[in-house]
């Protein structure tokens, strides 16, 4: 009998153990002091964090993933016509633009979209601007969705300086945080991670790694160097003949690769032959040449270079290069690619590096959003287009596709 009491403590033991190991891998934000979810402040007389304002038809999966990223709990609005009075009781409100948000009038009976917005703009609520990026799934540039808004509209929600991100759907990239604690408003980095994040990862080369980046591929050399600053042990090589030690060659892909100069496409071929190590990194900077991944299988040349395509060359991954708050994540994961392991504890140049970077990069918007907001959210949606509001005494799924509103 006592055997057995004694087996079954031990199995309970191991349970938790388990479990708590899970507990603390769960991608939640944390303070990096202390491990543990930071405490959420809020102004007096109001009741949530964030209001989340978006269309159903191309904004409900990405908002659902903010949701969850947030730990947000939900809730069901019944009375859609109480918008204006949940905008008044949120600290904060986020418009995520996609396609159809600003037209949601033209298709519903009930506009929730724009008496959101109206309602957030004559209440002078702080705004954080949400953009989507994946055409698929809605996305546009700034300047096609600012055309879909009516005009009286458009000064006060892009000539304001209101904080704006791009929505990624690569799982990496959605990890950025988006709220803080207005107790961080003078810091100049956020004292915030998410576990298993890449940018919160001190990397580096154990072992001997040189990079090639051909003068022949525009953009290459500064890239390159950009990863060998931020992560230690890396050697970059610039020569026009590719050296008999490189490791890996770097294939930088913007809407000048394979075009501006036509060695590029040999090189590439030669490596392929070699058996050599390519990594590629596909820019979506636009003001630095990105591009629709399409365009390279218009572009990459066929003869001459014995049909790249066809013999598997974008087969493998091509990282992508975004910019801002997203780009120290497109570093760590090149890095990676390259080899780049995680630092001994003692090794913290790397990690200091990139937190730099991250710092450079992030730190604008962190301080504009931290003015007013913490990290939970508010959401709106009707059945044909509308928005959502969330809450955080009930789970309950939203009862009517067409009156569901979460709030937090």
């Amino acid at each position: 009998m006592i055997g057995l009491v004694v087996f079954a403590l031990v199995v309970f033991l191991i349970g938790a153990v388990v479990a708590a190991r899970r507990v603390a891998k769960v991608p939640t934000v944390r303070l990096v002091s202390t491990k543990q979810p930071p405490e959420l402040n809020i102004g007096t007389g109001l009741t949530w964090h964030l209001f989340l304002s978006h269309i159903w038809s191309t904004g409900q999966d990405a908002v659902g993933n903010i949701k969850s990223e947030l730990q947000l709990l939900v809730d069901d609005l019944k009375d859609i016509g109480s918008l204006e009075e949940y905008i008044q009781h949120s600290q904060m409100i986020l418009f995520f633009l996609s396609c159809g948000y600003f037209r949601s009038q033209a298709r519903s009976r009930r506009p929730n979209c724009l008496r959101e917005i109206r309602s957030s703009l004559e209440k002078d609520k702080p705004i954080v601007l949400v953009q989507e990026a994946d055409p698929a799934k809605g996305g546009a540039t700034l300047q096609a969705l600012r055309g879909e808004c009516p005009e009286d509209l458009q000064p006060d929600i892009f000539e304001k300086g209101w904080a704006h991100t791009i929505y990624m759907r690569i799982e990496e990239f959605q990890r950025a945080v988006l709220l803080c604690s207005p107790n961080y408003l003078n810091q100049t980095s956020l004292p915030l991670c998410v576990p298993g994040e890449p940018e919160s990862q001190p990397l580096a080369f154990a072992k001997e790694t040189m990079l090639w980046a051909s003068p022949a591929n525009a953009g290459a050399q500064v890239l390159a160097e950009e990863i060998a600053t931020t992560f230690a042990g890396l050697t970059i090589s610039t020569a026009d003949a590719r050296p008999a030690t490189v490791t890996h060659m770097l294939l930088y892909l913007n809407e000048d690769s394979f075009v501006s100069d036509a060695r590029l496409a040999e090189q590439v071929k030669q490596a392929r032959q070699d058996r050599l190590k390519i990594v590629m990194a596909h820019e979506n900077d636009p003001d630095l040449g990105g591009c629709l991944f399409s365009r390279f299988f218009e572009v990459t040349p066929q003869e001459r270079a014995g049909e790249l395509i066809a013999d598997g060359l974008y087969k493998d991954l091509a990282r992508s290069c975004f910019p801002g708050p997203h780009h120290p994540v497109s570093l760590a994961l090149l890095a990676k690619d390259l080899g780049a392991t995680p630092a001994r504890s003692g090794s913290v140049a790397s990690m200091s590096r990139l937190s730099a970077s991250i710092a450079e990069h992030g730190s604008r918007l962190v301080r504009k959003i931290s003015r007013s907001s913490s990290a939970t959210a508010t959401i709106a949606g009707d059945g044909t287009g509308g928005e959502a509001t969330v809450s955080v005494d009930s789970v309950e799924p939203a009862a009517s596709a067409e009156a569901a509103q979460e709030h937090v």
